[in-house]
């Protein structure tokens, strides 16, 4: 939401003053999203046997579309078009304002890719995250994902003798590209 004020200061001249007000009330993915699911794998992705994230700007309106989005990390190896399709076929509960009412928002979204070779040796399927594994410690009982155990890229030298020996990609989004990457407009339907 923007609020743009205007105040005549001379005759015929304008002062716009635009300012962003947070919604109140943050989108939800639609109930249909599934979080367990996984996008599907390019070729290349598949072959290089690599852990790729993609960091997206959605460009949410009151009804909870995403009307265009901008990359703010890529993920290479042929990704892209399918994070694409991946950003189109999302809808939201529409984020709320002050006043309760639907309002447009920006949101950072990660897609996430898992190596392929670590899905299928260890888990046998590249459609859905491994179900998270029941951890036990002195403080407390909790699910963790099988995930939280693969090193991350860049954290030291990778253990050769683990079944599957892979980095997982943890970057976060880089908030630089907000206003340099251009927006990836949704395509017309015909």
């Amino acid at each position: 939401m923007f609020i743009t004020i205007s105040a005549t200061a001379h005759a015929g001249e304008v002062i716009d003053i635009h300012d962003y007000v947070p919604p109140k009330v943050m989108p939800k993915p639609s109930a249909h999203w599934d979080p367990m699911a996984l996008p599907k794998y390019s070729d290349e992705a598949a072959l290089d046997d690599v852990w790729v994230r993609a960091w997206l700007l959605l460009d949410i309106d009151a009804q909870g579309h995403v009307t265009r989005f901008k990359f703010l990390n890529r993920p290479g190896y042929g990704l892209e078009p399918i994070a694409a399709d991946e950003a189109w076929r999302l809808s939201f509960q529409p984020a709320r304002d002050n006043r309760n009412q639907p309002t447009e928002t920006l949101v950072v979204w990660r897609i996430e890719w898992p190596s392929y070779g670590w899905l299928t040796d260890l888990f046998h399927s590249v459609q859905r995250w491994p179900e998270p594994q029941k951890r036990i410690s002195l403080r407390n009982e909790a699910n963790v994902s099988p995930a939280m155990f693969v090193p991350c890229k860049g954290s030291g030298p990778l253990n050769l003798s683990s079944l599957h020996p892979v980095y997982r990609d943890c970057s976060m989004p880089d908030l630089t590209k907000i206003n340099v990457e251009r927006w990836v407009e949704r395509p017309t339907q015909r």
